[in-house]
């Protein structure tokens, strides 16, 4: 799956990976440190874990006005459709590929599992029409009387996994159906099973898909920081196009393109290039378009 492994790129995993325990740290119980914080703030008396800064529930309620007070008065649900967002803007999804345990956790397995038994959507599927598609879905169901976020949610496998870790199997005791489905999809069909293990993220998270949008705004408008392509030092050689987890490079008739609405800043591509044709910088300064590069 991926281009002859440098040690630069070795230590950039690893550099990925103190990320990803610092978002453990952060957001996920038995720590949750920067729930703690918040609820202290606010003197709200919930349990502090992934739950109280939900990615998913207030996203859906983006279609329910009427919820829209209930996220004010709880500023961790904010966090979602404000904060992330907006970082997104100006930084990129940079939560999406360097923080958040539900999305680095299969990637990161999924390097253990010979790419011959691995589905390989890289270039077959287009990202953001299914992203934003589950995204529009997701709050749809508001007016069927239906709420998707809970049943389709790998934050709470990740937070049962973990607190599995430090000997609370509480989460792990209960298994509805549709938990076993959602679980066997994120984790291991669209985890380990996929090529790059983000095949839930690139396609059912509608954090990641609110993300998306606002860094493929930010890169169109010019006003943030991208994965930008140097058409002039490119030489076709599609390591960056085999090193992306997220199948967001691709090579279009001999032009190397970044897809802003499926790239999660992970920087892999950026660290594999051999001619340092990529980087993570301002498109302003560059004046050329992530998507597209000649």
């Amino acid at each position: 799956m991926y281009p002859k492994i440098s040690g630069a790129l070795l230590r950039h995993w690893l550099t990925r990976s103190v990320f990803l325990l610092l978002g453990i740290v952060l957001l996920y119980a038995p720590f949750a440190l920067l729930t703690r914080f918040i609820l202290f703030l606010t003197g709200a008396p919930y349990t502090a874990d992934v739950h109280r800064i939900c990615l998913r529930m207030p996203i859906q309620w983006l279609a329910q006005p009427w919820m829209y007070g209930t996220m004010v008065e709880q500023p961790m649900y904010l966090v979602a459709i404000l904060v992330l967002p907006l970082l997104a803007l100006f930084v990129g999804p940079l939560f999406c590929g360097w923080m958040c345990p539900a999305g680095q956790i299969p990637e990161i397995l999924s390097r253990f599992v010979p790419c011959r038994f691995q589905i390989d959507l890289a270039g077959k599927v287009n990202v953001a029409p299914v992203r934003y598609g589950f995204l529009v879905g997701l709050m749809a169901t508001t007016f069927v009387g239906g709420n998707a976020c809970c049943s389709l949610c790998n934050f709470t496998h990740t937070q049962n996994i973990i607190s599995a870790g430090f000997g609370d199997f509480q989460g792990l005791s209960y298994w509805a159906s549709f938990s076993i489905v959602s679980f066997g999809l994120w984790f291991v069909v669209l985890g380990l099973f996929t090529r790059g293990g983000r095949g839930w993220c690139n396609l059912l998270c509608p954090a990641g898909a609110l993300m998306g949008l606002t860094h493929t705004i930010g890169s169109r408008l010019k006003i943030g920081r991208s994965i930008v392509v140097d058409p002039s030092r490119c030489r076709n050689c599609k390591t960056c196009v085999a090193s992306c987890p997220a199948w967001a490079i691709s090579d279009r008739a001999g032009d190397v393109a970044v897809n802003a609405h499926a790239c999660n800043v992970c920087m892999d591509c950026v660290r594999t290039c051999p001619n340092k044709a990529i980087t993570y910088s301002s498109t302003r300064s560059h004046g050329i378009s992530p998507e597209r590069a000649s």
